[in-house]
């Protein structure tokens, strides 16, 4: 599971305007009214994504928000994708 700022393309010390420059960038290209991308179900899920990063990211009291939780889980939970430790379980099985 990507964070926000990866989500973004960005480092967690981005400034406004690097939030904002990447999100536009992004937005364009994921647009669901882009011809190129009509019927593409991964290029909406991709602007969705990148919508609710820049939401968060360009409020500075949303992102500090994020921050503090982030900065409370483990390294492991940080990057901890859905269903990872049942592939990983049955695949020691076989």
């Amino acid at each position: 599971m990507k964070t926000l700022y990866e989500q973004l393309g960005i480092t967690p010390q981005a400034s406004q305007t690097a939030i904002q420059q990447s999100f536009f960038r992004l937005a364009r290209k994921y647009d669901p009214n882009n011809p190129a991308n009509q019927g593409n179900a991964q290029a909406r899920e991709q602007y969705l994504a990148v919508q609710i990063a820049f939401r968060t990211l360009s409020n500075p009291d949303a992102r500090a928000n994020y921050d503090r939780s982030f900065q409370k889980q483990s390294p492991m939970q940080r990057y901890k994708r859905p269903g990872a430790a049942q592939k990983t379980a049955s695949a020691v099985k076989s």
